[in-house]
């Protein structure tokens, strides 16, 4: 999810998400986790030597979210969402310790939801790789039942990693980032953005790559692993995107026109959910329907190094 200034709004996607059963309620869901009293020590992905984890957020439920910078602000790329510092929350999702952040519908036209950027920021020195791993579950709520996110209209998750100052000049990775269309088929892309000026995607959505026809959102009870793997082997920088561990993407300057990933900085992690556009054409305000909430579920998030 590219960061936009009203004199450069351009369209960009991502995206993953997942459905749940309808006959549990959150309710029942923490009192199954409290049966449990599970205790997660470490993240879902873990990788050996030669990896060397760099950082790691399982968020624990009670975690303050030391770790991040919660946002307080107007979404850059949508006239509908405004973000709020105390949406980011840790709760007790499907048996694990989540990230959660919902959405709420303040007026006809306006939503409240969550953005928080990581406080880690890393990029790869020549002959490393760096892999970003985060496990999510994309659903929405009608009232005490759970809805698939495919039956949602105009919602707009995003995983992804950024240098926010005077972007895209040092780019922006973008790992998941979806649209929701209901009744239509929502759509599931990486993305890459770069420029040489401040405000100025040189890209487009050139680099904007379709996931795998056969990613099945509802597999693994909605989980799924999205990763970015970026390298830099004898000053040749390499993004590769994977979900599930199936290559999405892969980015070499030779591949996109104008791309420059030399000039990448350092990229700080976000998660986000983000509602609606300033496009009407592309997400129209008056079909937007994300019942009781849209949720965005991270079990864990986990950065490792290694020497290539």
């Amino acid at each position: 999810m590219k960061k936009l200034s009203l004199l450069s709004l351009t369209l960009t996607c991502v995206l993953g998400f997942a459905s749940c059963s309808d006959n549990a309620t959150p309710a029942a869901e923490n009192q199954l986790a409290n049966a449990i009293a599970t205790t997660k020590g470490s993240t879902n992905k873990v990788a050996g030597a030669p990896w060397v984890k760099q950082f790691e957020d399982t968020f624990d439920v009670g975690s303050s979210l030391s770790q991040w910078t919660k946002e307080q602000r107007a979404d850059y790329n949508s006239w509908y969402c405004d973000y709020y510092s105390s949406v980011p929350t840790t709760q007790w999702r499907d048996g694990k310790q989540c990230l959660e952040i919902k959405t709420t519908k303040l007026s006809t036209y306006k939503y409240q939801s969550g953005f928080i950027t990581s406080n880690y920021q890393y990029k790869p020195e020549n002959n490393t790789e760096y892999m970003l791993s985060a496990n999510i579950k994309l659903i929405a709520m009608d009232g005490g039942t759970y809805k698939s996110f495919t039956e949602t209209y105009g919602a707009w998750p995003a995983f992804w990693s950024v240098q926010g100052n005077a972007w895209p000049t040092q780019g922006e990775i973008d790992i998941l980032e979806g649209y929701s269309f209901a009744p239509n088929a929502s759509r599931y892309t990486s993305n890459i953005f770069y420029g040489t000026s401040t405000g100025n995607n040189q890209l487009g959505n050139s680099a904007e790559r379709n996931y795998p026809a056969n990613f099945d959102i509802n597999g693994n009870g909605g989980w799924h692993l999205y990763e970015s793997f970026w390298k830099m082997k004898d000053n040749i920088v390499t993004v590769t995107i994977k979900v599930d561990n199936v290559t999405v993407s892969t980015y070499t300057n030779s591949g996109v026109s104008n791309l420059n990933l030399n000039n990448f900085g350092k990229h700080s992690i976000i998660f986000n959910v983000n509602v609606g556009s300033k496009d009407s054409n592309f997400i129209d305000p008056n079909k937007i329907n994300l019942f009781t909430t849209v949720m965005m579920w991270v079990d864990d998030v986990t950065v490792y190094k290694r020497p290539i």
